[in-house]
C-alpha cells in the first residue's frame, strides 16, 4: 500500500543551507549534508487533493508558518509504507528536488512530518527551507506518555487540545487522563447522575501558597460526554491514545458522596463528602455485590466513551484499609472468600473489576499498589514508588508488562530546581528540585532487568498532579521543558542520548515554545516564559 503525498514546493531550488536540525527527540540515525542546496518551502507546499494524508499534513505544515495548497498531481514527496519499519517507525529522504517519507502506519508519518517541521532551517538567502538529509528512526518504547490530572483542578478543552498539539510534535503517543478522586469526579456516567451533580462539587480547597488555609470558595465542574468524544477524536487525529483512570477502591470519597450506599456504611462515624484538603482520605468502595454493580455500568459507560483505549485505568494506589478493618459487611466478604488479610481483599476487588474490564477486550492497569495481595497475571503495573525498586522486578519477573512512572523523575508537580519565583502561585508538592537534567538522566528499563524481560518495560510517564496547579500557565510551567527531555528518554536510543547536545538542540527549541505562548521554565534561570500568568485562576 502506497502513500502519496504531493508536495513541499513548486520546484524553487534553495540556497546552500549551513544549519542542522535540533529535532527534539533525537531520531535513530540522521545524517544532514551542510553546504548544500536543500529542499526551498519559500513557495509553500501542495498536497494530493483527497488524499487520506493531506488534512492531517496541511494542518501540521500552516501550524509551523508553511503555506499549503492542495494539486491533483506533480508530487514532490512520496509517502510509501513499509511495514518493517513498524507502527511508529519511519524513513526520510530530502534532496533538492524531493522529499521521500517511508513509514509503518500513519503515526509514523505524523512523527516524520514532525520531524520536518523541526528540521526547517534558512537558506543562504534567508528563506525557509529543509537541509538534505536522511532520516531512519522508530522509537525505543511504544509507551510515550503524559498524565493529567483533571480532579483537583481541571482545564477546558481548548487547554486540553493545546497540550496534545505540543504532545504531537514530541511524538508522545499517550494522555492518561485521571477523572476521578476524592476531590471531585469529572466523568460523565448517565447511569448515575449524581456522580457529576454531587461529586464534581467541593465546598473548598485550600489556598494555592497557604496549603493549610481553605479559601471559601466552592469548585465545580465535570466533561460532558460531547466533550470527552471531542478530546478523544482530536488526540486520535495526532496520533494519541487518550486512556481513562477511574479511582478505585481508595480515592473513592466524591463517588461515595453521590451515592453512600457504595461506601462501607456500618463503620462507626460514617459521613463522607467531597473532600477540600488535599493528600490520602479514608473512604473506600464497599467490596459488596452493590458496589461491583455499580463499577460495572461504569465500566461499561467508560468504555464506549474511550473505544480506542487498550487499557482502562483503574488506581488501586493510596487505599486505607481502616473502613475494611472496621465494618462488618467487608470483614464477612473475607471470611466467604478466604481471604487472610485486607490486602487480599483489595486484590480480590481488584481482579473482580478486572473480569469487567476484559469482558471489553480491554486490559487493566494500575499504579504499583494493585501487586499488594497478589497481582494479576494480566494486569499491567504502572511503577511510581521510587523507595521500592523491587517492585518493577517483582512483576516483570511474574511476566506482568510495566510503564514506568518514578517519582524520583517523573512527578512533574515536584519542584523542578533553583530559580522559580517567589510568588505564592508557584507554590509546589514539595521541594525536591527535579530539573530537567534528572528527567535526562532516567534509564526506564531497571537496574539488573534480565534481557529477555526488557520488552516487558512498556515505556514510561510523566505525571502532573494538580492540587497546585490550577490553570494552563502553572501546567505549562511545570512541564516544560521536561517534557522535552522525557521525550528523548522514552524515544532515543540510549547510546545516543547526550545532555549537552540535547542543551543546543533545546535551547533551538525555544522560539517554538515561545510563539506558541507556552508558560516553560527558562532551562538557565528559571523564570516562566509569562511570569503573570499564573496569577489568573480559572475555576468551572
Amino acid at each position: 500500500m502506497a502513500f502519496s503525498l504531493s508536495s513541499f514546493c513548486w520546484g524553487a531550488a534553495s540556497a546552500p543551507v549551513q544549519e542542522t536540525p535540533h529535532i527534539i527527540p533525537l531520531p535513530a540515525a540522521l545524517q544532514v549534508k551542510t553546504g548544500e542546496p536543500g529542499f526551498s518551502l519559500k513557495e509553500g507546499v501542495k498536497l494530493p487533493e483527497g488524499h487520506l494524508l493531506s488534512t492531517r499534513a496541511e494542518r501540521i505544515f500552516r501550524d509551523n508558518g508553511i503555506k499549503t495548497s492542495l494539486a491533483k498531481s506533480g508530487a514532490d514527496v512520496l509517502f510509501t509504507e513499509d511495514s518493517a519499519l513498524g507502527r511508529e517507525g519511519y524513513r526520510i529522504a530530502v534532496t533538492p528536488d524531493s522529499i521521500s517519507i517511508a513509514s509503518g502506519g500513519p503515526n509514523g508519518a505524523l512523527y516524520a512530518l514532525q520531524s520536518l517541521m523541526q528540521s526547517i532551517v534558512t537558506d543562504g538567502n534567508g528563506a525557509p527551507a529543509l537541509p538534505r538529509m536522511d532520516v531512519k528512526d522508530q522509537p525505543r518504547f511504544a509507551w510515550r506518555g503524559l498524565m493529567m490530572d483533571s480532579c483537583r483542578h481541571m482545564m477546558p478543552v481548548r487547554d486540553i487540545k493545546k497540550i496534545l498539539d505540543l504532545m504531537e510534535r514530541y511524538k508522545f503517543n499517550t494522555l492518561h487522563w485521571h477523572l476521578t478522586d476524592d476531590q471531585g469526579w469529572r466523568l460523565p456516567i448517565a447511569k448515575y447522575p449524581r456522580l457529576t451533580a454531587a461529586g464534581a462539587v467541593r465546598a473548598q480547597s485550600p489556598v494555592i501558597g497557604n496549603r493549610n488555609k481553605p479559601d471559601g470558595t466552592p469548585y465545580s465542574g465535570h466533561y460532558t460526554a460531547d466533550e470527552i468524544r471531542e478530546v478523544v477524536q482530536y488526540a486520535k487525529d495526532r496520533g494519541i491514545t487518550v486512556i481513562p483512570e477511574v479511582e478505585l477502591p481508595g480515592h473513592a470519597s466524591a463517588a461515595i458522596t453521590a451515592y453512600p450506599e457504595l461506601g462501607n456504611t456500618d463503620i462507626p462515624g460514617f459521613a463522607p463528602k467531597v473532600q477540600e484538603t488535599w493528600g490520602v482520605h479514608p473512604y473506600t468502595f464497599s467490596p459488596t455485590e452493590k458496589t461491583f454493580r455499580f463499577l460495572e455500568d461504569v465500566i461499561d459507560e467508560v468504555c464506549l466513551l474511550f473505544p480506542d483505549s487498550p487499557y482502562i485505568h483503574i488506581g488501586g494506589d493510596e487505599a486505607p484499609k481502616d473502613q475494611w478493618k472496621q465494618s462488618p459487611a467487608a470483614q464477612q466478604v473475607m471470611k466467604d472468600n478466604g481471604l487472610a488479610n485486607e490486602n487480599e481483599l483489595q486484590s480480590y476487588f481488584i481482579r473482580r473489576v478486572e473480569k469487567m474490564i476484559n469482558k471489553h477486550g480491554k486490559r487493566l492497569i494500575g499504579w504499583d499498589e494493585i501487586q499488594e495481595g497478589g497481582l494479576s497475571p494480566t494486569a499491567t503495573m504502572m511503577v511510581w514508588r521510587s523507595w521500592m525498586p523491587n517492585s518493577a522486578r517483582h512483576a516483570l519477573a511474574q511476566g506482568n508488562d510495566v510503564v514506568m512512572t518514578p517519582n524520583s523523575h517523573l512527578y512533574f508537580d515536584y519542584d523542578q530546581g533553583p530559580g522559580k519565583p517567589s510568588a505564592p502561585e508557584y507554590e509546589t508538592i514539595n521541594n525536591d528540585n527535579m530539573t530537567w537534567q534528572r528527567v535526562y538522566s532516567l534509564e526506564p528499563i531497571p537496574q539488573g532487568t534480565p534481557k529477555e524481560q526488557e520488552k516487558q518495560v512498556l515505556g514510561c510517564q510523566a505525571n502532573v498532579w494538580t492540587e497546585y496547579i490550577p490553570n494552563l500557565p502553572k501546567w505549562e510551567y511545570h512541564v516544560f521543558p521536561r517534557a522535552l527531555a522525557l521525550a528523548e528518554v522514552a524515544w532515543t536510543p540510549r547510546e545516543l542520548k547526550n545532555e549537552k547536545d540535547f542543551k543546543k538542540r533545546l535551547d533551538r527549541e525555544l522560539p517554538f515554545l515561545d510563539a506558541r505562548r507556552v508558560n516553560y521554565k527558562r532551562p538557565d534561570n528559571g523564570a516562566p516564559a509569562q511570569p503573570d500568568a499564573v496569577i489568573t485562576r480559572e475555576r468551572r
